[in-house]
């Protein structure tokens, strides 16, 4: 009975499989060497196929890689020469004045002949900010004992030692150099003499110098001068 249901069991596998197609079918048959071929048969919606190319190798449905970049730039190597640089330099490149530079076609062969330069270096982060001035543990308090050189001080007091710390040189600044001395002024212009002054005087005082001089019973102006001048020595 045992045996019976197992046979029972058995056939109806057969006959499932069958229906499907997984028995019978085979990728290679009916094709040549190098045929693609694939592994799930068109009939079975639960087989899964691989995005591998596939095709048959000796009978059998067997994968294949495609080749990689490098593969290609290899093989480019070894089919492509360079001696055209010579002619049509690449670009970027030092070239003659009659010279043009080579135009990218995008093949292998210039790809293998004239690689693109590596990207350049990121710019230099910017200088970060300068520290702020050392400030003392203590603050500026010490100034008022010892007062910064320069400042003013009370008569017991005597000034700070420029010892040329942070601390110093935060509480003491050094104030800008003083501005120079202003030139001395142009020496004043000397004094007329006495004689210019007396006929100046005359000259002012008695608007008629021709009366004056027949007064004084003189012939000229320097006379008259002569003759004050004689008076009052």
């Amino acid at each position: 009975m045992l045996r019976l249901s197992a046979c029972i069991i058995a056939i109806a596998a057969c006959e499932l499989a069958a229906a499907r197609g997984l028995e019978e079918y085979e990728p290679c048959l009916d094709k040549a060497e190098g045929d693609s071929c694939t592994l799930c048969s068109p009939s079975d919606d639960d087989c899964i196929e691989t995005m591998v190319v596939k095709v048959c190798v000796e009978g059998e449905c067997t994968g294949v890689s495609t080749p990689t970049d490098d593969e290609e730039e290899e093989e480019a190597a070894g089919t492509c020469e360079c001696g055209w640089t010579s002619t049509y330099p690449c670009p970027g490149t030092p070239r003659r004045w009659w010279q043009r530079f080579a135009a990218d076609d995008g093949s292998a062969c210039f790809n293998y002949c004239c690689p693109k330069p590596p990207p350049s270096a990121p710019p230099a982060p910017p200088a970060p900010p300068p520290t702020p001035p050392f400030v003392c543990e203590t603050g500026c308090a010490w100034t008022d004992l010892h007062p910064c050189p320069g400042t003013p001080k009370k008569f017991w007091q005597t000034y700070a030692t420029d010892d040329g710390t942070d601390c110093f040189n935060a509480c003491c600044p050094k104030s800008p150099p003083s501005p120079p001395a202003p030139p001395p002024p142009p020496a004043p212009a000397p004094p007329p003499s006495i004689a210019v002054s007396l006929l100046a005087l005359i000259q002012a005082v008695f608007r008629d110098l021709p009366g004056l001089l027949e007064a004084l019973g003189v012939g000229s102006a320097a006379e008259a001068v002569a003759l004050v001048t004689q008076s009052c020595s």
